[in-house]
């Protein structure tokens, strides 16, 4: 295990960023949840799910045994010691954990041609879960619907909100960058999408709407990730081209919703190069990680300090706001200190 100190002086206060875990250095890590202010679980290739109690001071390793050599590319906290694992491809599974970690069942699976799940999303308030996935048919998203009370009971969506599910390109799709291109409510779903097109797709009772986001021509470019607060009523999308980690065009949007509707809202400067994770930690405090690095504002999204040029996948931050956690390619998973 090694460990890297940086202080960090952004908009008048620190930040204090170290790596602390590169043990598993063939393991990339794309899934994340927490549990409480110190408990943490993250998920990945080769089987992997760890787990730590201590803030990321030390970790439990679990190579679920129901199942062999998936990806877990997305993994969700349901309650205390009760965790969804998403293995995304054909077959694709949800696996579930009551007793944090020790057993695994299979509470789904599904192993028709083409089938990739790409992201979790639980509301603890509704207790729905929702999972999303590259298409079955050309002109819909497969979506899956439970709920937390009934987890071995899955549901094949046809609608959400009563609106029907649609997809306006038949080559669009969901990356499975950050488990992120998703958040369901009680009130309203949104789902985001790239490809060849990217668009973000809201669902609420009162009807559905689509926003065409702005993208490059690649097939590898548009929004990977997204995130909403709805206490504050502010939401980040993030993305670009993967494949061109330091181009910073289009990585970025922030809006609100008024009245039922999308506003998207300008920023001033963008985060640098691709992203594909983006965690919001107040009102106006927001970082973005992916290829390109870790960046942080405190001004809602119109200036960024880079925190590192490390790499990462997805970032989260606490419940109590203290801390983000970020996972990545070649084991490493690193701490930022608010």
């Amino acid at each position: 295990m090694k460990h890297l100190f940086l202080f960090l002086s952004s908009f008048s206060f620190a930040q204090t960023y170290q790596v602390i875990n590169s043990d598993k250095t063939d393991v990339s890590y794309r899934g994340l949840a927490f549990e409480n202010a110190t408990s943490f679980v993250v998920s990945g290739s080769k089987n992997t799910i760890g787990k730590s109690t201590d803030g990321g001071k030390t970790f439990s390793w679990i190579n679920p045994k129901v199942v062999e050599n998936r990806d877990f590319r997305d993994i969700e906290v349901i309650g205390k010691n009760n965790y969804l694992a998403l293995g995304i491809d054909s077959p694709a599974y949800i696996l579930e954990t009551k007793d944090g970690g020790k057993s695994w069942n299979k509470v789904y699976e599904n192993a028709e041609k083409g089938m990739f799940l790409d992201a979790i999303y639980v509301d603890s308030k509704s207790k729905k879960i929702t999972v999303v996935g590259d298409p079955m048919e050309i002109d819909k998203p497969f979506i899956l619907t439970s709920t937390t009370t009934a987890t071995t009971k899955w549901d094949v969506a046809k609608a959400l909100f009563g609106q029907p599910l649609r997809l306006k390109n038949p080559k669009e799709a969901f990356f499975a960058s950050s488990g992120s291109n998703l958040y369901v409510d009680d009130k309203q779903a949104l789902i985001v999408t790239g490809g060849e097109l990217s668009n973000l797709y809201y669902y609420t009772p009162k009807g559905g709407q689509m926003y065409a986001l702005e993208k490059t021509k690649s097939s590898t470019s548009g929004i990977n990730g997204l995130a909403y607060d709805a206490t504050n009523n502010v939401g980040y999308l993030v993305g670009g081209d993967f494949t061109k980690p330091n181009d910073s065009k289009y990585n970025l949007y922030k809006f609100k919703i008024t009245n039922g509707k999308l506003v998207f809202q300008d920023s001033w400067s963008y985060p640098t190069g691709y992203k594909s994770g983006v965690t919001i930690i107040s009102k106006d405090k927001v970082m973005v990680c992916g290829y390109s690095g870790v960046d942080y504002s405190v001004d809602g999204g119109h200036n960024w300090k880079n925190i590192t040029t490390d790499s990462y996948n997805t970032c989260t931050v606490s419940p109590d706001k203290k801390y983000v956690i970020l996972v990545g390619n070649k084991g490493k998973i690193g701490k930022v200190t608010l």
